[in-house]
């Protein structure tokens, strides 16, 4: 599969991270990723735990930096209102 652009900014909820990089074959949140910092393009590699498939992500530094705070966990795909949203 050709590689694909994450689409989410550094604040975004969890969820919207974790739909950035489903699965783009059987459209699963279920992924194991790792994420890969070069010098000029930071990329995720994903694998698909449902189907199998794979594909790599590349991200922006601020997204890479967001993602590295998640290094080794699973992305939560649980859509949750932002704290300050409940307070309104």
């Amino acid at each position: 599969m050709a590689p694909s652009t994450a689409n989410f900014h550094g604040d975004d909820a969890e969820c919207l991270v974790a739909a950035s990089l489903a699965c783009r074959a059987c459209l699963s949140g279920e992924i194991e990723w790792r994420l890969e910092v070069t010098e000029h393009d930071p990329r995720v590699h994903c694998r698909c735990r449902r189907c199998g498939g794979t594909q790599v992500v590349f991200v922006t530094e601020s997204q890479a930096l967001r993602l590295s705070l998640h290094a080794g966990s699973h992305l939560d795909t649980t859509p949750r209102p932002k704290p300050d949203a409940l307070l309104a």
